[in-house]
C-alpha cells in the first residue's frame, strides 16, 4: 500500500508541474504580446501551439504506451516538456517562442496517455474517483502556476517563472524515474476501430460535447486575464488570482459533481451545470463589478464548467466494453485537445473584429450552452452489444 501511495503521489505531483505550465500561459499573454509586438490573433496562435502539438501526438502516444513500457513513455514526455520550457525561457523572438511552446506541447502529448493509464491501474477499483482526482490535480496545478506566473509577470519577469516551472518538471522527472517501476506488459486483443466507436451514440455525443467544452474552457483560460486587465481594469496580479481560483473551483467541481453524477444521471448533471455556467458568464462579461465580485463569479463559473471533461470521459468509458475503455478515453481526449487548441485562436480572431465581451460570449457562453444541450442525446445504462 505504501508503495502504491508513493507512486500515486509522484504521478500526481508530476502532473501538477505540467498543468502549472499549460494553464498559466494566459496570465503571461499580455506581457508576451507587448514584448513580441503581436496582436490578439497571433497571440491566440501562440497560446494554441502546444495544444495542437499535444492533440497531434495523443493518439500515437497512447499506442506507444500500450505497445511499450508506459513508464518510459511517460518519462520521455516529461523530458520533452522540460526542454521546451527551458527553450521558452530563453527564446528571443516570435518564431522561437512558437517552436518551444510546440515542443513542450509534444511532451504533453506523449505523457498524458501514460499518466492516465498508470493512475487508472493504481485506482482501478474506483475509476470514477480516479478521473475526478486526475482532473482536480490538473486544476490545482493551474492555480499554483497562475499565481506564480502572475507574480513574476508583475515584475516583468515572465521568462523566469517558466524557468522555475521547468526546474520543477525535471525534479519530478527524476523522482518518477526512481519511484515508478516498470510493469509487466499484457497484450490487448481488442481491435481498434475509431470509426466504429464514433458510430456509438454516446461516444459521438461525448466527443462533440467535450470538444465544445474545451473550446469554452481554453478560450476562458487564454482571454479572461486579458479581459480583466483591459475591461475590468484589474492589475495583472489580480487577474492571475481570478484565473487561479477558476482552476481551483474546477478541481472541487470535478470531484463534487462527479460524485453527484454517481447518484443521479450524469447527463442531468452536465445539463444543469452547463446551463448554469453559461448564465453566470453574462454578468461576468457585461456588468461592472469589483475585484471581490469577480472572485465570486469565476469561482462559481469554474466549479460549474470544468467538470465537463471528467463527466464526458466517464460516460464514454461506461458506453463501451471493458477492453475498449482506453480507446474510448483516448478518442474523447483527442476531441478535447482539438477544442482546446481552437478556442484561443477563435476567440483571438473574433476579438480583433468585435471586441472582448462579444467574442467571449460566442466562444464561452454559447459553446457552454451547446455542450449542455448535446448531453440530452446521451442514453445512459444502455445495453452494450460487443
Amino acid at each position: 500500500m505504501k508503495g502504491r501511495l508513493g507512486i500515486l503521489t509522484a504521478l500526481l505531483l508530476g502532473y501538477i508541474t505540467f498543468s502549472m505550465f499549460r494553464l498559466s500561459l494566459g496570465v503571461a499573454l499580455p506581457d508576451i504580446m507587448a514584448e513580441l509586438s503581436i496582436n490578439e490573433l497571433w497571440a491566440g496562435v501562440l497560446y494554441s501551439a502546444p495544444l495542437w502539438s499535444t492533440a497531434t501526438l495523443l493518439t500515437p502516444a497512447g499506442y506507444l504506451a500500450d505497445r511499450f513500457e508506459r513508464r518510459d513513455v511517460l518519462l520521455f514526455g516529461y523530458l520533452l516538456l522540460g526542454l521546451g520550457m527551458v527553450g521558452l525561457s530563453f527564446s528571443s523572438n516570435y518564431t522561437n517562442t512558437l517552436a518551444f511552446l510546440a515542443l513542450a506541447g509534444c511532451g504533453a502529448g506523449v505523457l498524458v496517455p501514460s499518466y492516465y493509464s498508470l493512475v487508472g491501474e493504481l485506482l482501478k477499483d474506483v475509476r470514477g474517483f480516479a478521473i475526478g482526482l486526475a482532473a482536480g490535480i490538473y486544476n490545482i496545478g493551474g492555480l499554483i502556476g497562475s499565481i506564480l506566473v502572475g507574480f513574476f509577470v508583475s515584475l516583468h519577469q515572465w521568462r523566469l517563472a517558466y524557468l522555475i516551472i521547468a526546474v520543477a518538471v525535471f525534479c519530478m522527472l527524476a523522482a518518477q524515474s526512481i519511484v515508478v517501476k516498470r510493469s509487466s506488459k499484457v497484450e490487448s486483443k481488442a481491435q481498434l476501430n475509431f470509426i466504429s466507436l464514433l458510430k456509438k451514440r454516446n461516444i459521438l455525443s461525448s466527443s462533440v460535447g467535450i470538444f465544445l467544452g474545451s473550446v469554452s474552457m481554453f478560450a476562458a483560460a487564454a482571454w479572461l486575464p486579458t479581459f480583466f486587465v483591459k475591461n475590468a481594469y484589474f492589475d495583472i496580479g489580480e487577474a492571475g488570482l481570478c484565473l487561479g481560483l477558476f482552476y481551483l473551483a474546477g478541481a472541487f467541481g470535478s470531484i463534487g459533481l462527479g460524485a453527484l453524477s454517481d447518484r443521479f444521471q450524469r447527463k442531468t448533471i452536465i445539463l444543469a451545470s452547463g446551463v448554469s455556467a453559461a448564465a453566470i458568464t453574462l454578468p461576468l462579461l457585461f456588468t461592472t463589478y469589483t475585484f471581490y465580485h469577480a472572485l465570486g463569479y469565476v469561482t462559481i463559473f469554474g466549479f460549474l464548467l470544468l467538470p465537463y471533461f471528467s463527466l464526458f470521459v466517464t460516460i464514454a468509458q461506461e458506453s463501451v466494453a471493458k477492453e475498449l475503455v482506453s480507446s474510448a478515453t483516448g478518442l474523447t481526449q483527442t476531441f478535447a485537445l482539438i477544442g482546446s487548441a481552437l478556442g484561443p485562436v477563435l476567440a483571438g480572431s473574433l476579438i480583433t473584429n468585435i471586441g472582448l465581451p462579444l467574442a467571449l460570449t460566442f466562444t464561452i457562453t454559447f459553446t457552454t450552452l451547446a455542450y449542455s444541450l448535446i448531453s440530452l442525446l446521451i442514453v445512459e445504462k444502455q445495453l452494450l452489444k460487443n
